[in-house]
């Protein structure tokens, strides 16, 4: 407890000199505007003798066209504003127009931007305009100092992010004095709610109201202890809430932690956390509710981030599931989970999301069983949409059977922007093979290795499983040996016939009839001159590639499991021998 005292008191110390030196120092304070509603980048910078500096970074969205600015002002110092416009294109935004402009900066200014994102030019420096005022708009003010910095040498980045979405977004970034290790970010038009200040490693959650002033200490390599010399209510109970939970934290950074020696931490802290929370009640009405789901939020991601540990003790393996769950943390986790929506006002909320529908499927393989219950393990419909979004970038998905089977039954939760466009973008995948799934394959005619004509007619009443490969092909061979062990499992069954379709040219047929002899290939095979015949026609571009014909003669997929995911393609065939 001395010690602790002591640390304190030294913190407090620090942050009162760090307050004093920015009282003392020269700064300019800068706002702004941007015109009209874009993405964008943005970064203030000083020369000093010819070395380059960053000051601060700054991001720009459409939901936020405002900006802000606390600059230390050295007479000695050049300064410059950059100015990167972003355009969206493919997946990720891709950069426009970018401008750099010089800027006077004198003490104690304040300066007023306004950007036209339409206008910006670096060649005739347009798009900006620079007025002596103070911002027309509120601020919240967060100023402190880092204690015990990671690297005397450089000065440490300080990023506060907003949440969107239940995901942190980085808002902007500050570079701490290297002789003061102190900081001072000013936050434009605040929206209320929970935002993020990180270090390197560490975190903290804050939460912010238009013209609080906040002033705190920490250390820089760990984020604790937090003192405060200037706090609101609701940021004095956040600390106390990280005092309580924060020794299960430090657990879990311990690569070499094991499952009992956690729950052994965890375990008693949940009749402490009960209490605590019992507690809670500023004289803030929508903060209460929003901190309640906070720290039930932080209690279950303390077990589901120690579950996603024990597997192959990686930390950070990004895996679809859990394998082995203790029973207490069966009975825990579901026994605390949350369904309601303001859980996407927290920058955890996609991670816990994602989290327990993980736990949700322990135990299964099949990709329509784990979406029916991953969908079912979330009750909420708000969050349904963002579990769906997930989804659809982690469950792999081989052919448009499949899609329709996983994903086309939960369409209708796909009604945020971002979860419709993923949707879309998984669907335009397949989309192109609607136009040949149960239409009829009796439309070509191809020579066997015997020079024999053999139309798909031939197979009349059967399913068709046709491997279409190439001699010169290694992926293609790579599949044999798994294409021959599924074989040998319907060796007698009348009900299938396996075709070998190779698009090796004409010229070398015999090259082609030489594998087929060394690999031992059964079924029937068939030689189609570079694809002309059958692989153009259905839009063949690379092989391997696997397809199934029903016994109508209708194509049932065309896009099949490779036959290295035995399970999945022997499910599909028999699916389909069944369903004829």
């Amino acid at each position: 407890m001395k010690n602790l005292i002591k640390l304190s008191l030294s913190l407090c110390l620090c942050l009162s000199a760090a307050i004093t030196a920015f009282a003392q120092s020269q700064y300019v304070t800068i706002t702004g505007t941007f015109t009209k509603t874009c993405y964008a980048e943005m970064s203030l910078g000083c020369k000093i003798e010819g070395k380059f500096s960053r000051l601060n970074e700054y991001t720009i969205d459409p939901t936020n066209n405002k900006f802000s600015f606390v600059i230390p002002v050295n007479s000695n110092a050049t300064y410059s504003l950059f100015v990167q416009t972003k355009k969206t294109g493919g997946r990720h935004l891709e950069p426009d127009v970018a401008a750099s402009f010089p800027l006077d900066l004198h003490a104690n200014q304040n300066l007023s931007l306004t950007i036209n994102p339409s206008e910006l030019s670096n060649k005739s420096q347009a798009g900006l305009t620079i007025e002596q005022k103070p911002a027309n708009f509120q601020t919240v003010s967060i100023t402190g100092t880092l204690d015990n910095p990671v690297n005397n040498k450089f000065s440490p980045k300080i990023t506060l992010g907003m949440v969107s979405a239940g995901a942190i977004k980085d808002l902007q970034s500050v570079y701490t004095d290297i002789s003061t290790s102190a900081f001072k970010i000013l936050v434009p038009d605040v929206k209320e709610g929970f935002y993020y200040i990180s270090v390197g490693p560490w975190k903290k959650r804050l939460y912010l109201k238009p013209n609080d002033q906040l002033a705190f200490s920490t250390d820089s390599r760990t984020g604790m202890p937090v003192v405060w010399t200037k706090s609101t209510e609701e940021n004095k109970l956040l600390s106390q809430w990280d005092e309580l939970i924060n020794p299960a934290r430090v657990a879990l950074l311990d690569r070499k932690l094991d499952e009992p020696t956690f729950t052994a931490i965890y375990k008693p802290l949940q009749p402490k956390i009960t209490a605590f929370l019992q507690q809670v009640k500023t004289s803030n009405p929508r903060f209460n509710p929003l901190f309640k789901t906070a720290a039930q939020l932080d209690n279950n991601l303390l077990a589901l981030n120690m579950l996603l540990k024990m597997q192959k003790g990686n930390y950070s393996m990004s895996l679809r599931y859990f394998w082995e769950v203790p029973a207490y943390y069966k009975q825990l986790i579901p026994e605390n989970k949350i369904s309601r929506a303001n859980m996407l006002q927290l920058g955890e909320g996609k991670e816990y999301i994602n989290l327990y529908a993980k736990f949700a499927l322990t135990g299964h393989e099949n990709n329509a069983d784990k979406m029916s219950l991953t969908m079912r393990a979330i009750s909420n419909d708000t969050l349904k949409a963002f579990l769906l979004e997930s989804q659809l970038e982690q469950l792999q998905v081989d052919n448009y059977s499949e899609f329709c089977a996983v994903f086309k039954p939960y369409k209708k939760y796909a009604t945020t922007p971002s979860a419709q466009k993923a949707y879309d973008a998984t669907f335009s995948g397949f989309a192109a093979d609607t136009m040949f799934i149960g239409k009829t394959a009796y439309n070509f005619t191809l020579p066997d290795k015997d020079g024999k004509m053999v139309s798909m007619k031939n197979f009349k009443g059967k399913v068709v499983f046709i491997d279409t490969w190439a001699t010169w092909c290694g992926p293609c061979k790579y599949q044999i040996p798994f294409l021959q062990t599924l074989e040998k499992e319907y060796k007698g069954n009348n009900n299938i016939e396996f075709i070998g379709l190779s698009i090796d040219r004409s010229a070398d047929k015999q090259k082609w009839l030489d594998m087929i002899k060394e690999k031992q290939l059964d079924g029937v095979q068939l030689l189609d001159d570079k694809g002309k015949a059958f692989a153009k026609q259905y839009k063949i571009t690379a092989v391997p590639r696997f397809l199934l014909i029903d016994k109508k003669g209708n194509w049932a997929e065309i896009r099949c499991p490779l036959p290295e995911e035995h399970d999945k393609l022997k499910a599909l065939i028999d699916q389909v021998i069944a369903s004829n």
